[in-house]
């Protein structure tokens, strides 16, 4: 005799699966907007973004291209090894969905792989072999900024519901707006410390300057000028002479013997 549990225990259980549901996407968001770290490794961060479209779409795997930070080499993550390997891994980098959604600028879903042969010639045969019955994709896009896509696989044929297609999209925009904060983050980050580091050589400069007027009895002008002499005629850089200069691994004097003597001339002020 079977005995079937009463339906309001039956709801509760489906009230709970769905708060670990919307916890685990409100979770997923945050972890996937959370990128103003400073050592944060691009790559890590596009796998991650791929393990999560696995876990959302059921039996399936994922391939992600992501633009480089430098922009040269992209970025390639899969959650499955038949997506890396040939023939998957060479025929997704020239069609298929994620080449689909760029070009129509929109996610590709449910698209049934059977009914794909004469869209993506050789990919539907060659997913289809490995047990792939569907195919999905989603741009990483911002405004004119797009960064990459996702391609989803699955064995299965059952069209995505409605409320995943939702996630899925917005899973890419979160990915996408973390991104691009990172790279706007690190792009002020070396900036200010490439100015940082100019102004201390400047510091550095005028601290040398003093030291050589003083020393040389010209003004600075003068004294940035024997500086400057003493650095090209021994391939040196400048800021690395006055370090010397300050730090007292050199002196003054030591400029005076690669310099003509008629080039010195005694400061008159008085």
């Amino acid at each position: 005799m079977i005995t079937q549990r009463p339906r309001n225990c039956r709801t509760q259980e489906g009230r709970i699966l769905m708060q670990k549901r919307e916890r685990w996407v409100a979770d997923t968001l945050v972890e996937l907007s959370d990128t103003l770290v400073p050592a944060l490794d691009p790559k890590n961060y596009w796998l991650c973004v791929a393990n999560r479209y696995a876990q959302l779409v059921a039996a399936s795997s994922v391939r992600l291209t992501a633009v480089g930070d430098r922009g040269d080499r992209p970025i390639v993550v899969h959650t499955d090894e038949r997506l890396e390997n040939p023939p998957l891994g060479e025929i997704l980098a020239e069609e298929g969905p994620g080449i689909d959604c760029h070009e129509h600028d929109e996610p590709i879903v449910n698209v049934l792989l059977d009914e794909a042969k004469a869209r993506w010639n050789r990919l539907a045969p060659a997913a289809l072999s490995l047990g792939y019955r569907s195919a999905h994709a989603f741009q990483f896009s911002r405004r004119e900024k797009v960064l990459g896509d996702v391609t989803i696989l699955t064995t299965e044929t059952t069209p995505l519901p409605v409320a995943d297609l939702r996630i899925a999209v917005a899973f890419a925009d979160a990915a996408t707006i973390g991104m691009l904060n990172h790279r706007a983050i690190a792009g002020l980050t070396k900036t200010s410390e490439q100015l940082q580091g100019a102004l201390d050589s400047r510091v550095i400069i005028e601290q040398a300057k003093g030291l050589v007027s003083t020393r040389l009895g010209v003004d600075p002008a003068e004294a940035f000028l024997v500086l400057r002499h003493y650095a090209r005629s021994h391939n040196r850089r400048i800021g690395e002479l006055c370090e010397q200069l300050v730090s007292r691994r050199m002196t003054a004097s030591d400029l005076l013997k690669s310099l003509p003597k008629r080039s010195m001339r005694p400061d008159r002020r008085r």
